[in-house]
């Protein structure tokens, strides 16, 4: 648990600098590679914006409008597009869960914070996707990218619950939210555990971002190639997965393939990518240091 705010602040930063710093982190931004568009240096500069409004989620304000403050603070300080978009959906709840005892009960009390929301919150988050210009998949109801959304949720005053729990199956980040970030809070525990194995942070995250990858399939996937391509790329990290050794030294070059993989085909797993960030977030709540 953390002791101040303060702290859980922190620790929603780091938690989004590490996540971009693992590597290789396949089919995605890291230290080693970038996109033609989206840069390192972005994630970098967005994560650092954030702290005010990371700070300020733990002590007061709606859901929404937070996400939206964090969108904008971002934007002011790169010129790139979507960055963090679906980081900030799942760490807002979670840093107004902050004096949680561990992460099983921050989840389970983020996802209240969820449920608390109005049909104003719905409006500033669909506000912070415009904004953030975040790519996603269509829905039958309530679709982001649809101008008719926001008149939909102002008359029929669709709280942020009640939109999230319309979303697709597919869109992992949704059920996060509605769901007592049981994903978040499953993958904390493993990388903790892999740190405790291999007293490596990078490894352990590269790790935590493989099996994410491994067990759901990334909605950025599944919009830009199909079910079928997101069905195979968990396949194969699950079969990565099980043959690496454990020991960082010696996985490196198969990191590395899986990586090279993805990146040559254009598949960056941007949900996974998010995914990992709340774990991170739990992990440093419930004690990773390194």
């Amino acid at each position: 648990m953390f002791e101040r705010r303060e702290d859980a602040a922190v620790a929603a930063v780091l938690s989004m600098l590490l996540e971009v710093s693992g590597t290789p982190k396949a089919g995605n931004v890291d230290r080693e590679h970038d996109f033609i568009d989206l840069r390192y240096e972005h994630f970098l500069a967005s994560a650092s914006s954030v702290f005010p409004v990371f700070l300020k989620a733990t002590s007061g304000g709606g859901v929404g409008e937070l996400i939206l403050n964090a969108v904008s603070e971002s934007r002011r300080w790169h010129r790139a597009g979507n960055v963090h978009f679906g980081a900030f959906l799942l760490l807002i709840p979670l840093l107004k869960a902050w004096d949680a005892k561990n992460a099983e009960k921050a989840g389970i009390k983020a996802s209240m914070e969820v449920r608390k929301t109005t049909y104003i919150d719905s409006i500033k988050v669909l506000k912070a996707f415009r904004s953030s210009q975040a790519r996603v998949m269509d829905a039958e109801t309530l679709d982001l990218a649809s101008m008719e959304t926001e008149e939909n949720i102002e008359a029929e005053k669709i709280d942020l619950h009640k939109w999230m729990m319309l979303a697709p199956e597919e869109n992992v980040i949704a059920k996060e939210l509605v769901n007592d970030f049981k994903l978040s809070v499953s993958n904390s525990k493993y990388i903790l555990e892999v740190f405790d194995a291999c007293r490596d942070v990078n490894y352990s995250i590269v790790l935590g971002y493989l099996r994410m990858l491994s067990n759901v399939r990334d909605p950025l996937i599944i919009s830009k190639f199909g079910i079928e391509v997101a069905d195979d790329v968990c396949r194969k990290a699950a079969g990565l997965l099980d043959r690496l050794t454990g020991n960082p030294e010696r996985d490196i070059d198969l990191l590395r393939g899986f990586d090279g993989e993805l990146i040559r085909a254009g598949i960056n797993p941007g949900s996974v990518a998010d995914l990992t960030i709340s774990s991170i977030y739990l992990a440093l709540m419930e004690g990773l240091r390194f």
